[in-house]
């Protein structure tokens, strides 16, 4: 007997979405990420997970975290989370650094040539240029390892680089974070109606 691994949702339309996201918190243990200010990536990027898992829960999405504690977690295994679970979407977060500390913004990348991922990617960015102020660097594909691993309709969200001093003190707020996984949460769900 086959075991369904997610749910579906009837839209007034009459189409269905799938409701399982998983959300990969970027790096993790012996991989800290961009480290800026006493500031490092793998922190804020759990956080940011947990925050974004709690929203789509309180929505009724099925979630799942590729790490939910600061650990060291391969590319191809945090994709194969994803691949596990038959049509879900896979979000993975993270936040930027550059040597040019002048530079700042946020992009989302989709692998090339997904259509899916490229719609996915588009929803995510306008919702958080529509509220957040800061530079919309937009959506961008790219050849990047755990979304090449990833089956199916996967995106990485950088959310603003560490290495710019304002912005790394926005990122570095919980209220910021916390506007960053409503927004994301808005155009994941804007994606799935």
């Amino acid at each position: 007997m086959a075991l369904c691994l997610f749910a579906f949702t009837w839209i007034a339309d009459g189409t269905a979405s799938a409701q399982h996201i998983v959300i990969d918190p970027g790096h993790g243990g012996k991989d800290p990420g961009s480290i800026s200010y006493g500031v490092a990536e793998k922190t804020l990027t759990l956080d940011l997970a947990k925050r974004l898992e709690k929203i789509l829960r309180t929505k009724g999405y099925k979630t799942t975290l590729t790490r939910n504690s600061d650990r060291f977690i391969p590319l191809e295994n945090r994709a194969a989370v994803a691949n596990r679970i038959p049509g879900s979407i896979f979000v993975s977060l993270h936040f930027n650094g550059h040597r040019d500390r002048s530079i700042s913004g946020f992009e989302t990348f989709y692998y090339p040539g997904s259509t899916k991922g490229r719609l996915l990617a588009s929803k995510v960015q306008q919702e958080l240029k529509g509220r957040l102020s800061s530079r919309d660097r937009g959506i961008k594909p790219g050849r990047l390892k755990v979304l090449e691993h990833t089956k199916g309709t996967a995106i990485l969200v950088e959310s603003g680089f560490l290495t710019n001093r304002w912005e790394n003190q926005r990122c570095s707020a919980a209220w910021f974070r916390q506007i960053l996984a409503e927004e994301i949460a808005q155009g994941i769900r804007a994606y799935l109606r």
